[in-house]
């Protein structure tokens, strides 16, 4: 038996707390002593050296439209916890929130960049990750999860409209929220892991549109769902969260694992607001 397993057995979750401080500790002393700067090529073979397929504008600075998006992507009922959480956002946020559906999302889908077939096949959850990038790079804005919010927006949108910030978002909490299962790049990995406090949450935040950040970030998205597009086709998801056990994609393979390291990329170019961050509890 282990120290680990011993401590665990005598502390319980205690002893997890206690665990996930150190980690955040100890990372912070390492980026303090070893800031971090990105180079090309320094993760190979990754998504991040890639060329942006959708043009960007290379000054982007102008001020960002005050709509928040929320993404509801299957036919069925949305349940009473979500209404909740549109609800609180509308509420609080002193901006507009645009609750996209199946009803209402062909309108917003662009003539020359329509919809991949993949797109049918996906978990719901993995259609909202998808649609998070196609809507920050065609129209910015805000994008919400559907969670319970207290705070208003406005002071946000005003923050990102006096800076050169690419994305605003609330501050990543911590190490635990940047270890994407799945994610194949060790390196970029431990690098997310190590420097996490660069990083803002998946959850909440508000991009300019067209910028370099949303162009490279929703290719990826893309490319990555295009190259699935056989596997999904055999093997499509049959519930809300894509539970059944042939369907082929990672939890976080459209959103975190993708929209983290951007974050880290351009770091620089990122601003933070806690007024953003959602509740996490009893949401579904």
């Amino acid at each position: 038996m282990t120290i680990k397993t011993i401590a665990y057995k005598l502390l319980g979750d205690y002893y997890t707390r206690l665990a996930f401080f150190r980690r955040n500790v100890v990372s912070r002393l390492y980026a303090a002593t070893h800031p971090f700067h990105y180079k090309q090529g320094m993760y190979a073979d990754c998504f991040l050296d890639k060329e942006s397929i959708y043009p960007y504008d290379t000054d982007a600075v102008g001020k960002v439209d005050r709509v928040i998006y929320v993404f509801w992507t299957g036919d069925n009922e949305i349940t009473p916890n979500r209404l909740k959480g549109i609800k609180s956002l509308e509420k609080v946020s002193g901006i507009r929130v645009q609750l996209i559906t199946p009803k209402n999302l062909p309108q917003y889908i662009k003539a020359d960049d329509p919809l991949p077939e993949a797109y049918q096949y996906l978990s719901f959850v993995h259609r909202s990750d998808f649609l998070r990038g196609y809507f920050m790079y065609h129209y910015g804005g805000g994008y919400a999860d559907i969670k319970t919010y207290f705070k208003s927006w406005v002071p946000a949108f005003d923050k990102i409209d006096r800076s050169n910030a690419f994305v605003l978002g609330y501050p990543e909490v911590g190490w635990k929220g940047t270890f994407h299962d799945g994610m194949e790049n060790e390196v970029l990995l431990n690098d997310l892991g190590q420097y996490w406090h660069l990083l803002i949450g998946n959850g909440a935040f508000i991009c300019r549109a067209h910028t370099r950040f949303v162009a490279e970030w929703y290719t990826a998205s893309r490319t990555y769902l295009l190259a699935q597009t056989d596997l999904l086709r055999a093997h499509p998801a049959k519930d809300a969260f894509g539970t059944n056990v042939d369907y082929p994609l990672f939890w976080e393979c459209l959103q975190g694992s993708i929209f983290h390291p951007f974050c880290l990329k351009y770091h620089d170019r990122l601003l933070k607001d806690k007024a953003l961050m959602p509740s996490f509890k009893d949401y579904r």
